[in-house]
């Protein structure tokens, strides 16, 4: 319990600190909101896409040999199993927060709380997480990719809504147009075909480069357009909103508990077809362990990209990102215990 709360504090630490520069540079205004919107605009349609594709496309031998030794049959079955519950846990949590805010007059206020609610940082803190709890196991990794592939879709259709209120921003034209939706279908395409996938091929490695380091950009870009954001508040308003505390325990408690309920519902469902599978459990297990980090660090980039809620998306973000260092170690153990009873 003592190493998941340092780590937590550790990665929550560095995840803040890269708002620092953001914060700085609008501080003397050697950038403005406009340099905020491009920023906003290079991490959902370049850093975003590539983070997919670096997660699919690019593996060392030693993991391509555990993934070729399971079988596309097995994947497939696996990745269905994980982006159904992930998808279930998503609209439920949505489900909930439509009735908590159900009678708050500023609906805008209300749909960022939901967007907090509803979207974890599952990709810079997922990540870590699992690979600490599970030795860095490549297959419990993807399947929390799964949980990633499953937010993009979703920030982009559901999400964009809420940011926005229009539903005419969410038609299956921009849908499919957008760079997330396209990459994650190449991205699909290569992992499920590996003899057409260019990342792979002996002799130009070198081109694995382009993906990893542009996926790498994500966080430090999310936090530096946090961080600008951040400049421009005056600094106590950032405790001080009570609809941020309410998104907070939707987002901290209420998502993952939701999700974990949803995880075990589905396991014994699936259990007489589970196979023998290695690390099963967290086909089950990822969703919820994505569901417990604190908010997607894109919601102000995406609210930045809209022009709709940016300072009480900063607001909510910041305050939930400090609160998750007390909650993610405290719901992580709580949930890892319970499955082991359960399963």
């Amino acid at each position: 319990m003592l190493d998941m709360f340092i780590k937590v504090i550790l990665s929550i630490a560095v995840l803040l600190l890269f708002i620092v520069p953001g914060y700085v540079l609008r501080k003397m205004r050697l950038v403005d909101g406009g340099s905020k919107r491009a920023l906003s605009s290079i991490l959902l349609y370049v850093c975003q896409p590539a983070l997919i594709i670096s997660s699919f496309c690019v593996f060392s031998d030693e993991e391509w040999l555990i993934i070729s030794e399971l079988g596309s049959a097995a994947l497939v079955k696996d990745f269905l199993i994980a982006a159904v519950i992930s998808l279930v846990a998503m609209l439920a949590v949505f489900a909930v927060c439509k009735l908590v805010f159900i009678k708050y007059r500023d609906k805008d206020r209300a749909n960022i709380y939901s967007y907090i609610a509803i979207f974890s940082n599952c990709g810079f803190l997922g990540v870590p997480f699992i690979e600490i709890l599970t030795d860095g196991s490549i297959l419990a990794v993807m399947y929390l990719m799964i949980f990633n592939l499953v937010f993009a879709l979703v920030v982009w259709t559901l999400g964009v809504w809420l940011l926005t209120g229009d539903r005419r921003n969410i038609s299956v034209k921009k849908m499919l147009l957008n760079p997330s939706i396209i990459s994650m279908v190449v991205t699909l395409l290569l992992f499920f075909v590996p003899q057409i996938n260019f990342f792979m091929f002996e002799g130009i490695s070198e081109i694995q480069i382009l993906p990893e380091y542009l996926s790498t950009m994500t966080a430090p870009l999310s936090m530096i357009i946090v961080g600008i954001s951040m400049a421009e508040l005056p600094l106590k308003s950032l405790f001080t909103d009570v609809g941020a505390y309410i998104a907070g325990a939707l987002r901290l408690i209420v998502a993952p508990v939701i999700t974990f309920a949803i995880a075990v519902a589905f396991y014994f469902m699936c259990s007489g077809f589970l196979g023998n599978t290695p690390q099963v459990e967290y086909v089950f297990l990822a969703p919820v362990i994505a569901m417990c980090m604190s908010p997607a660090a894109t919601v102000v980039a995406m609210a930045e990209q809209y022009q709709k809620g940016g300072q009480t998306a900063t607001i909510a973000f910041i305050t939930n990102t400090l609160l998750s260092v007390i909650t993610v170690p405290l719901i992580l153990m709580a949930a890892l215990q319970l499955w082991s009873l359960i399963a």
